[in-house]
């Protein structure tokens, strides 16, 4: 069973809710639908581990769009691994802060990746952080949010009817409460220099909608530093795909496309690339 209560935290003046796992470890949320959601994917399922994609007892792990820490935790509970996680959004960085605070080898970074550094709007909405994204993404975005809201409340509903009925009711303005947070953007080489990597071992990407450009964040001399990448991506049409399979290809990595089935979300996949020159040397 879990169990939840209502806590106040140094970093956030408002009263948060903080849930213990089904494996026991405890974190801080914004709301309870959200986190059990990530917790399935990231732990139960594994959704990140498949294709060949696996997690050393040692080495470095970039987490890129940490969101609260879900999957910053599922890597330090599973290796020693140095993680350094990448969150863009004021009020979801402050609950990955105190979610990872007890772990030292987690860095938290208050910025987001990109293609250049520069600042943007991005839109994030309290009841469905995971969805947050840039404003230049935001029209159309609310097919997004009502699939994502569905998914993540479908088990608390045996009719579909009472289902849709409670998400449109969640889909109104007030309590979507949609806000604009202007944020810091870099890129992964930059960080790369700034921390002074020299391989990073595994680099997760989970952007609503800004993929690409955090893969054009990756200088032609870094991406042999990249041994493997697992990333969601939102909206990919033929030509989309055409383009993300030259990219890995044009940068040694065999990479596979996988449709979320999952999630019955149109054109939403998952993304596992391995560099070629560390498998076939072993």
């Amino acid at each position: 069973m879990s169990k939840t209560e209502h806590e106040r935290h140094p970093l956030q003046t408002e009263a948060i809710t903080k849930k213990r796992l089904h494996n026991g470890i405890e974190i801080y949320q914004n709301n309870e639908g959200e986190t059990e959601f990530l917790y399935n994917e990231i732990f139960h399922k594994e959704m990140y581990f498949k294709h060949g994609i696996t997690l050393p007892d040692h080495g470095t792990v970039l987490d890129v769009g940490a969101n609260i820490g879900m999957f910053s935790l599922y890597v330090s509970s599973k290796s020693d691994c140095r993680v350094y996680a990448f969150e863009p959004l004021p009020p979801t960085f402050k609950l990955l802060k105190m979610n990872t605070s007890s772990l030292p080898r987690v860095t938290t970074v208050n910025v987001g990746l990109s293609n250049e550094i520069k600042e943007a709007e991005f839109a994030y909405f309290p009841t469905m952080s995971t969805d947050s994204v840039q404003i230049k993404y935001r029209e159309n975005h609310d097919q997004d949010l009502r699939y994502g809201l569905i998914n993540h409340y479908e088990d608390n509903f045996a009719d579909p009817r009472m289902l849709n009925r409670f998400v449109d009711h969640l889909m109104s303005p007030k309590l979507l409460n949609e806000q604009i947070y202007r944020c810091k953007l870099t890129t992964i080489s930059e960080m790369i220099r700034f921390y002074d990597l020299n391989q990073i071992d595994l680099l997760k990407i989970d952007v609503e909608k800004s993929e690409f450009e955090v893969l054009e964040g990756i200088e032609p001399e870094d991406w042999g530093k990249i041994r493997q990448i697992v990333m969601e991506v939102h909206g990919l049409d033929g030509e989309q795909i055409s383009r993300l399979e030259n990219i890995f290809q044009t940068n040694g990595f065999y990479a596979v496309i996988d449709y979320y089935e999952d999630l019955n979300i149109p054109n939403y996949y998952n993304v596992y690339a391995l560099n070629q020159m560390y498998t076939s040397a072993g």
